[in-house]
């Protein structure tokens, strides 16, 4: 009888640790709106500057970057019609080759441009169930002042950034024309060899 209590309490107290578990999950998700997934993913690009010498902390603030981005589809807008033509390896290859590109040459500009403006978020803007618009405006020490749009769409249970409009102009397409443009004239195999080669040159030194 002594042993049938305890392990009525072992289980009961397991469903219950199961349950806070499942509750603060749940908390955490409902937390996670558009606007806040946007804000992690500003404040860990500003901070990549700081982490430079430190790999583990630089490592966890891109981390923070991809997992708010929702870059399988960035990619697969990048590449275009190419897209169709790949193998579902082939794909994993070039999203993987295409984030660390990102990581190496697009964050840390990123990061420079980030720190002379100041950025404020106005609000979201609410198109379907399933996306919304997170607005700001960048503004500098002339009194300019850039409106910014991050197109937010929802995957699961989490927000993610699936493109940004700088004034109207969308990201992605300069980054679709060029990578675009490299197919057609090189070819797709020569494209990702020399975003491969443009990864592997070694940081300026400052």
């Amino acid at each position: 009888m002594y042993y049938r209590r305890v392990n009525l309490l072992a289980a009961t107290v397991a469903y219950a640790s199961i349950m806070m578990v499942i509750v603060i999950a749940q908390t955490a998700r409902a937390a996670s709106s558009p606007q806040q997934v946007v804000r992690g993913a500003i404040d860990s690009i500003r901070g990549l500057p700081a982490s430079d010498g430190h790999p583990e902390a630089r490592r966890k603030l891109l981390d923070s970057i991809d997992s708010a981005l929702a870059l399988d589809l960035v990619a697969k807008n990048a590449l275009g019609p190419q897209w169709d033509k790949l193998s579902k390896a082939e794909r994993r290859h070039f999203v993987a080759v295409f984030t660390e590109s990102l990581e190496k040459l697009a964050f840390p500009r990123a990061a420079t441009v980030l720190s002379e403006v100041k950025l404020t978020y106005l609000g979201e803007d609410k198109k379907t169930t399933s996306t919304e618009v997170v607005k700001a405006v960048i503004g500098n020490d002339g009194g300019g002042r850039i409106p910014l749009d991050f197109e937010m769409v929802e995957r699961g249970a989490r927000w993610q950034i699936a493109d940004v409009l700088v004034d109207g102009t969308r990201i992605s397409n300069a980054v679709s024309t060029r990578i675009q443009n490299a197919v057609a004239n090189e070819g797709y195999q020569k494209m990702v060899e020399e975003l491969q080669r443009q990864i592997s040159k070694p940081d300026p030194v400052p």
